[in-house]
């Protein structure tokens, strides 16, 4: 077991400065005013091995609000390019953050800091390299309750609030947020190598890339074609328990695609309550390429332009070959989740027309989609109401509840209760949290997640309902 360190005790690296300097530049976190603690996380804690005890309020306030560096940080800022939107963009980068260092976690990895809402950088673009606390707020929920869920994620370990003034909509306070995570390369990363014509640095990156975090790959014939070919797997895993658990990551940019399989970057995320389709997160995404239902094909769109880079390394068959697996992958992922989610374990039937049947009634009845999975573990307890007041008492539902019948067992509900999460991070539970941490209560926040740590437990009635007005699909700012 790993001994546990205060904050003065974490000894950092800069893995990421052996890269060559084209991919990054030196920073200096620029101070907050007044900085203090928001909020903390002792999960995420956990992973680096600090101690909570040993990391007080004013502590982190000061590390991580600007004022002082952690022993051996080399705080720096990574340039990267990207699709946005379908479109390239030449230049991108760490335009509000920082990478304060990397240090062994508890589990053997090595995980990184890094700073958002740190200031400007060279790759601000115009902008003022602050983030705003209501969204620091809502990427700390998010990520930390995606990961409860067991969604691939970065981690949020702490919040910074200041009395730093920021204009967004209108004029806010500014806060900074410490994410953990083994690696922040992105797709984006290869891209901006690849199209400034830089093969030998695209080349190191990719080694670099193997050499911390696909060591095995080296043992395949084409290390990088071995390289490429988990990345897709690993994204159409990812993709496949979002739109299992109903997450809309909303910018699904390929700078926002992360080179593990994380999910990256919370800007207009959301998790649906009425089960639409089509429904869109994001307000500025007026075509809907970020759809629920448009995931898994951006997903692996992306994986294209990640090939596109990698193409003076591999084989462009053999990158073909390598992206075709990506809906197979997914499809047996979703397909074993979503039985899960329904009670049913066997593998050896497919089910994935009774799957699409029950989200058509989903769909018709405009139901609360998470709320329709609990609804349905009661019903198998002999609870009949929940459903029939969801879905009501159709034909067709009649007929698809006696057809689920027959398909599954005595362990159903249990399975259910394992794998159906009580709690999700409904958009007005976050909009509540803010609204009372603007106003410098923050405890509510505190509450909210204590119970998100927890997903698969009851908790206070508000937390779990979806059907009220304020729990409809809604649309959030990029700047969310």
């Amino acid at each position: 077991m790993m001994n546990r360190a205060g904050l003065d005790q974490l000894q950092l690296g800069n893995r990421f400065g052996q890269l060559p300097e084209a991919l990054y530049s030196p920073v200096t976190p620029q101070p907050l005013k007044n900085p203090f603690l928001v909020a903390f996380s002792t999960d995420a804690a956990a992973l680096i091995g600090l101690d909570p005890c040993q990391a007080s309020a004013q502590q982190l306030s000061e590390y991580f609000g600007g004022h002082r560096l952690l022993p051996g940080s080399e705080p720096l800022a990574s340039v990267y390019s990207g699709h946005q939107f379908g479109g390239y963009t030449a230049q991108l980068g760490d335009g509000r953050a920082a990478l304060l260092g990397d240090l062994p976690g508890a589990d053997g990895q090595r995980w990184e800091l890094q700073l958002k809402g740190s200031g400007k950088t060279p790759f601000s673009r115009h902008a003022d390299g602050r983030a705003a606390l209501r969204s620091v707020i809502r990427e700390y929920l998010a990520s930390e309750a995606l990961a409860a869920l067991g969604v691939p994620t970065t981690r949020a370990l702490c919040i910074i609030g200041s009395e730093t003034q920021i204009y967004r909509e209108s004029i806010e306070f500014a806060a900074s947020m410490v994410r953990l995570s083994p690696s922040h390369i992105r797709f984006g990363h290869f891209e901006y190598f690849y199209y400034t014509r830089q093969p030998e640095q695209l080349k190191q990156l990719a080694d670099f890339v193997i050499e911390h975090h696909y060591p095995h790959c080296y043992v395949s014939e084409n290390p990088y074609l071995a390289l490429y070919s988990e990345v897709v797997e690993r994204t159409a895993k990812l993709i496949a328990r979002w739109q299992v658990l109903g997450f809309c990551h909303g910018v699904m940019n390929t700078d926002n695609m992360s080179i593990l399989g994380l999910t990256l970057d919370y800007g207009p995320f959301g998790f649906l309550n009425e089960y639409q389709p089509a429904y869109i997160c994001n307000r500025s995404d007026e075509h809907g390429r970020y759809a629920y239902q448009q995931q898994p094909s951006v997903a692996m769109w992306n994986c294209v332009c990640l090939a596109q880079s990698l193409s003076g390394l591999v084989k462009k068959t053999d990158l073909e070959r390598a992206l075709n697996r990506f809906e197979p992958v997914y499809a047996v992922a979703y397909t074993e989740q979503m039985k899960l989610r329904l009670g049913m374990d066997d593998k050896t039937l497919q089910d994935g027309d009774l799957i699409e049947t029950f989200l058509q009634l989903l769909q018709q009845t405009k139901a609360d989609y998470n709320d329709a999975f609990l609804a349905l573990q009661q019903w198998v307890i002999g609870d009949p109401e929940p459903i029939t007041t969801l879905l009501g008492e159709s034909e067709p539902v009649a007929d698809w509840l006696q057809r689920y019948r027959t398909r599954i067992g005595a362990n159903a509900a249990e399975l259910m209760s394992q794998y159906n999460p009580r709690i999700v991070l409904r958009s007005y539970l976050a909009q509540q949290v803010i609204e009372r941490a603007e106003q410098g209560d923050f405890n509510d926040l505190a509450q909210l997640h204590a119970a998100l740590r927890e997903p698969y437990k009851a908790h206070l009635e508000i937390y779990s309902q979806g059907s009220s007005d304020s729990g409809k699909n809604v649309s959030l700012s990029c700047s969310s």
